[in-house]
């Protein structure tokens, strides 16, 4: 394992650094730019909590930087969960009760200051590709701006840019860094079950289960397309957020589920990752769940 994080390290030394022509001439880059995403999207403190499901869902965010409209400069940060428990996961669907009743209207109109995170961690543009995944590991956090020396955002690094690098390229079995416990629900668990579940272990996905055969995944990433879509609007029409909180789990699943044996090499799994756009693989042996594999996961490989 010491050689393959080794030469991980080369490889990391060894990538060269972006054109800075096209910036500030004054900005240093560093390592991280060359994998980091930007330009990056960024919302101001007031903007609506609607408008960030609606971002999120249509872009595949699961995090979007709070800045100050004028100066840029990174204020806060919201997350799928940050949205997901307000939608009802645990402390910060309080407001929704509390202060809207449970109008669902209502509560999707609350600034997002309200429940965004404000002591953010965050890297500079200067830094290494090995130090940003040691920021992430340490706050166990899928993702961080990258901001200047004045606390302005230039872009955003997430596990899913940090597992690329590992595509086709690790020895490693799925089985050496999969999770073997996975917290699994029956289809018929609501959708405010599970995000109570989510928001209690701090996942982001669950597999859905039926006798002993996987069904489907949900995750934040469909809980939110669920509430920016007209579907719940259709639901509300006789009703109360709390009602469209029962719609069962497996109804806003994925259903087509992209899997692994347990036995594949883990450089497959970055690369099925990356090629199908998620975040996760559940790894099944013998048509039975037997463990998944997330995009952190990777993270086991570096010392």
């Amino acid at each position: 394992m010491s050689i393959r994080r080794e030469g991980f390290r080369r490889k990391l030394r060894e990538k060269g650094q972006l054109d800075l022509r096209t910036h500030p001439p004054k900005k240093r880059e560093g390592e991280i730019m060359t994998i980091a995403k930007r330009p990056v999207i960024t919302m101001a403190p007031t903007t609506p909590v609607y408008d960030a499901i609606q971002i999120m869902a249509k872009e595949g965010f699961r995090r979007i930087p709070i800045v100050d409209p004028g100066t840029h400069r990174l204020q806060g940060i919201i997350t799928a969960a940050d949205i997901i428990d307000y939608l009802g996961g645990n402390q910060k669907f309080q407001i929704v009760q509390r202060k809207y009743a449970g109008n669902f209207f209502k509560a999707i109109n609350e600034p997002v200051r309200s429940i965004m995170a404000e002591k953010v961690v965050s890297a500079q543009t200067s830094a290494k590709i090995s130090d940003v995944i040691e920021l992430m590991k340490k706050n166990k956090i899928g993702g961080l701006p990258v901001v200047d020396e004045e606390n302005r955002v230039w872009a955003i690094v997430t596990e899913r840019d940090v597992a690329s690098l590992f595509a086709g390229k690790m020895r490693a079995k799925v089985t050496d860094l999969m999770s073997k416990k996975v917290v699994a629900v029956p289809p018929k668990t609501s959708i405010f079950e599970a995000e109570k579940i989510m928001i209690k272990y701090g996942f982001r996905r669950l597999p859905i289960i039926s006798d002993n055969k996987l069904i489907g995944i949900a995750t934040v990433m469909d809980i939110l397309r669920f509430f920016g879509s007209g579907k719940v609007f259709e639901h509300l029409q006789s009703g109360t957020i709390f009602q469209v909180l029962q719609t069962p789990i497996l109804e806003i699943a994925t259903k087509e589920v992209v899997t692994i044996k347990p036995e594949a090499d883990a450089g497959e799994a970055a690369r099925l990752m990356r090629e199908r756009n998620v975040g996760a693989l559940p790894v099944v042996k013998n048509e039975k769940l037997v463990g998944i594999i997330t995009e952190r996961d990777f993270f086991k490989l570096i010392a």
